[in-house]
């Protein structure tokens, strides 16, 4: 539908959806849902619009949150289901004029026109297009004084002590009664009779000694949930780190503060470290004894981390649960630990001896057999458009399905999943890479004698050059998946060495080799 021309007179007999956004309380008088919903049902019966199920997107929270049903009002006009959309006014239809704009023209391109209630005013039309720029202007004016005086009442929160954000684990809201006969949350906290004695068991197990891995082990088998699901190391360090326990409150701890928080005319400003007004959990002496502790672990496994080195940590990958490995090392043997098994003890895959694994890579590399005219045989056997080929076959596949989805006849979750299966048969349709195989060649050339000796810079970067990644199970190399690009190199090498493919169970097309 061409907007350019278009009036409020002539929507008359489309079907139409309004679009309504969560209001804060300090606008509830004046754009309060309901307001929005009645005003809106009330220009449509005017335009005489025709009203299709459902009525309204809602746009509420933020982030993702926010914009989803504005990405499903979207979705929706491209497959038709409706020909106009109605919004009270342009300052609740977007937050600023980028946003407005960018938002504006993809609904243009799917032929749904816009209609703004109070202004009158059809989004993109020729007669309306000054006013609607200047109210872009306005509304991205006000949003962001509206802004600044939010981030003035949270400096002035947090200069009187008081906090402000996600309660922190441990702590509970003190409700207080105001002056106006409210009763709510000034930012006070107070200990939780039933959190505040786990915060405090957690500082003084890691005092004694125990890791945060194993106190999040124990605590999970008791039981105890933490703040958001099952405890791990990470929620651990965290909790150990924040100065809250000990009643500070620590202005900006992972953000760079922004030139608007300070004031020139503001002398008590400035300042990052607050005390608190609220009871400390543990004690400051405590506090900094754990800080310190945890300071010389960092120390001593950052000077441990750099004299052991773990080639192919991130290329391994559990059979079990598909997460990659990274190295560690009990202090004799360096091994490879499934990141799941790291991070909550999801996985309980055994660990893979760092030895093994490299070996059994320099093994396989050692015994494929690269044969003296490996170029002239691939240049003879190589089919060039068999790769093109197949990826516009895809690629139209790709486009059937689309049309299917815009037209109406596919549902969403169906097409997701095709789709990303098709995107997945698509990233592995590559091209040979020359240059890659005579890497490759010369690398078998030279590592296939001295790997166990080689530096374990140059053991990663071969590994990474020919693999794509390897698979484990129960704490052995499974198989190697090989890359693409240099499968027809592979083929040769890999028929040079009779035997080596026994009980795979996969063709040559898979890439994939056993240990």
């Amino acid at each position: 539908m061409n907007v350019r021309h278009l009036r409020p007179e002539s929507l008359k007999g489309l079907r139409w959806r309004g679009y309504v956004r969560e209001s804060t309380a300090a606008q509830a008088d004046k754009w309060s849902p309901e307001r929005q919903r009645s005003d809106i049902i009330r220009a449509a019966d005017e335009l005489g619009l025709v009203a299709v199920e459902p009525t309204f997107y809602e746009r509420t929270g933020s982030g993702e949150a926010e914009s989803a049903e504005l990405g499903l009002a979207l979705a929706d006009a491209r497959r038709g289901q409706y020909d106009v959309l109605l919004v009270l006014t342009t300052s609740r239809f977007a937050r600023n004029r980028a946003e407005a704009v960018r938002v504006k023209t993809l609904f243009r391109k799917a032929g749904v026109p816009i209609y703004f209630v109070q202004e009158r005013i059809v989004s993109g039309s020729r007669a309306s297009n000054l006013l609607e720029g200047v109210r872009e202007v306005i509304d991205e004016e006000e949003n962001d004084t509206r802004r600044h005086w939010i981030a003035g009442g949270q400096r002035e929160r947090m200069l009187s002590g008081r906090w402000l954000g996600q309660i922190p684990v441990g702590y509970r809201r003190v409700v207080v009664d105001f002056p106006d006969g409210t009763r709510r949350w000034d930012g006070g906290l107070e200990p939780d009779p039933e959190r505040a004695p786990v915060v405090k068991r957690l500082f003084a197990a890691f005092e004694s000694g125990t890791s945060p891995l194993d106190i999040a082990y124990a605590l999970n088998s008791e039981g105890i949930r933490g703040p958001q699901g099952p405890w791990t190391r990470a929620t651990l360090v965290k909790i150990l780190r924040n100065p809250v326990y000990k009643g500070d409150l620590v202005r900006y701890r992972h953000t760079r503060p922004t030139l608007h928080y300070y004031p020139e005319d503001d002398a008590t400003d400035g300042r990052r470290t607050i005390e608190g007004a609220w009871e400390a959990i543990i004690p400051e002496v405590e506090w900094a004894q754990v800080q310190a502790l945890m300071d010389s672990r960092v120390v001593a496994g950052s000077a441990h981390r750099g004299r052991r080195r773990y080639p192919l940590s991130g290329l391994l990958r559990c059979g079990d649960c598909g997460r990659t490995l990274s190295g560690v090392s009990n202090g004799y043997s360096r091994y490879y630990r499934c990141r799941a098994r790291a991070s909550d003890r999801s996985c309980i895959a055994p660990f893979v001896r760092a030895d093994a694994a490299e070996g059994a890579f320099g093994e396989w590399i050692g015994s494929l057999t690269l044969p003296p005219d490996w170029r002239e045989a691939i240049a003879e056997t190589r089919e060039p458009v068999e790769a093109n080929d197949k990826r516009e076959r895809l690629a139209e596949r790709l486009a059937r399905l689309r049309n299917l989805y815009t037209w109406g006849e596919m549902p969403e979750d169906e097409y997701r999943t095709e789709a990303l299966r098709i995107h997945a048969e698509l990233a592995e349709v590559v091209e040979p890479s020359p240059s890659t195989m005579e890497e490759v060649a010369a690398a078998l050339v030279d590592l296939a004698r001295t790997w166990a000796n080689a530096s374990p810079e140059r053991q990663s970067a071969v590994a990474r050059l020919m693999l794509k990644e390897i698979v484990t199970s129960n704490g052995q190399v499974s198989f190697f998946m090989a890359r693409a690009e240099i499968r027809p190199l592979l083929e040769l090498c890999v028929a040079g060495s009779p035997g080596h493919l026994a009980n795979t169970g996969c063709s040559m097309a898979d890439t994939r080799y056993s240990a």
